[in-house]
């Protein structure tokens, strides 16, 4: 017979399961109820970043400097959402996800897709799922979805045509005005009693698949139990001390899983193929949720990771790198870039302040140097080349310390995706 689980065990797949719904809900909890946030705005109200990001930009990990966000956190528990894209300029890539509670992707509307536009869908929740409304429709899983959209931008000078995009979006509840149910705070989830409040009052709200029902209900002893916003007291504190003393080592788990699992291509983690809808693989799910919340699925963006040199040695800012791209580039039908990361302790990323301001590099870049035949030479170090091609396409590093390198490619090429 096979043996019981531990009750450590049980700790590691529930964490494993639940920690994109706590981050989630942090980010949430941050744009919606944080009221030291001067950006504070409620359910169903779209948020415009109208700057290109930088090493401040800390509200999302993983940010990138290749299109402008915005988002909305919409809730369905009053009634359908519509949300409206219009004409959107040819050529320009915008994409706009829709995400759950469990960072799966529900649909996705873009260039891709739909071209310039416009474009119209309804969203519902659970309870108007019996609801007949006209034109596209979206029954999302549960009340709570989280809008995430993408409008290019080249640089600085660039930002007005991304502004006029971003206009073109717009979000219209049919319930009016939404009073959003207050959660409990997120405070870091290293805290196993804030970590089991977050979670259960998310879960209340967004219900797993029915296939996983009967996971969570095998979970109920240690503490997942949805709607549950206050009940650490009530466990036994043999559990309450195994949460405590193990919640540590399931963060350390998870960050060994995100350089994990996926497949290796050329020494780069490359993007899995269930990036964006995870299934089953929930490892994946909390894996991206920790270091790249919000990760477009491979049909229309994928990412690859760099943390070693071709020695298997960790990158480090006292050394320097010569990255080169064969001619021709990264095959994608849109562009790609390469972005500059510093990890945190507890696994994020974020740009590095550099003295010239630059967190990416990539095809859309002006001045850039190439060699006859068109390959690129991207200089990694944290000093100015001397060298004026390599100066031309230095990528900044952090002064000393790990960081690692990222490469996005939108709207890759078949030829690009077989690699996963």
């Amino acid at each position: 017979m096979p043996k019981a689980p531990t009750r450590e065990s049980q700790i590691d797949a529930a964490f494993e399961y639940t920690y994109p719904l706590y981050t989630l809900a942090q980010t949430r909890w941050n744009a919606v109820q944080d009221a030291a946030n001067p950006r504070r705005r409620g359910p169903n109200t779209l948020l415009h970043d109208r700057q290109l990001a930088d090493h401040s930009s800390r509200w999302l990990t993983a940010p990138n400097n290749d299109t402008l966000y915005s988002n909305a956190w919409l809730d369905l528990s009053q009634g359908p959402v519509r949300v409206a894209v219009g004409a959107m300029p040819a050529g320009r890539y915008w994409s706009a996800a829709f995400m759950d509670a469990f960072t799966n992707h529900i649909a996705m509307l873009g260039q891709r897709l739909d071209g310039t536009g416009p474009v119209e869908v309804t969203l519902l929740g659970p309870a108007h799922h019996g609801l007949s409304v006209e034109g596209r429709s979206i029954r999302a899983p549960g009340d709570h979805v989280w809008l995430f959209a993408r409008c290019l931008v080249d640089g600085p000078a660039d930002l007005p045509q991304s502004h006029a995009m971003q206009a073109q979006i717009s979000v219209h509840p049919t319930a009016g005005a939404v009073e959003y149910p207050l959660q409990p705070r997120p405070t870091a989830s290293t805290d196993a009693r804030n970590f089991l409040a977050v979670v259960n009052a998310a879960l209340a709200h967004n219900p797993p698949p029915a296939a996983e029902a009967a996971l969570l209900a095998s979970w109920a002893g240690i503490g997942i139990r949805p709607s549950t916003t206050d009940g650490w007291d009530a466990l036994d504190a043999s559990v309450r001390a195994a949460w405590t003393d193990h919640i540590a080592e399931a963060h350390a788990n998870l960050r060994a899983a995100a350089r994990k699992g996926r497949r290796d291509v050329q020494g780069w983690h490359a993007s899995a193929l269930e990036m964006g809808n995870f299934g089953t693989n929930y490892r994946l799910r909390a894996s991206v949720a920790l270091g790249g919340l919000g990760a477009l699925e491979p049909t229309e963006a994928m990412y690859f990771v760099r943390f070693h040199d071709d020695a298997l040695q960790q990158l480090d800012g006292n050394r320097r790198y010569l990255l080169r791209l064969p001619p021709g580039g990264i095959p994608t039908d849109s562009f790609w870039s390469f972005s500059m990361y510093e990890p945190t302790a507890d696994g994020q990323r974020f740009f590095t302040a550099n003295p010239i301001a630059r967190y990416s590099i990539g095809n859309r870049t002006q001045g850039l140097r190439y060699h006859a035949d068109g390959a690129l030479d991207i200089a990694l170090q944290a000093d100015a080349p001397t060298d004026p091609v390599l100066r031309a396409n230095w990528l900044p590093t952090p002064a000393q310390g790990a960081f690692q390198i990222s490469l996005r490619a939108y709207l890759p090429t078949p030829t690009l995706r077989a690699v996963v």
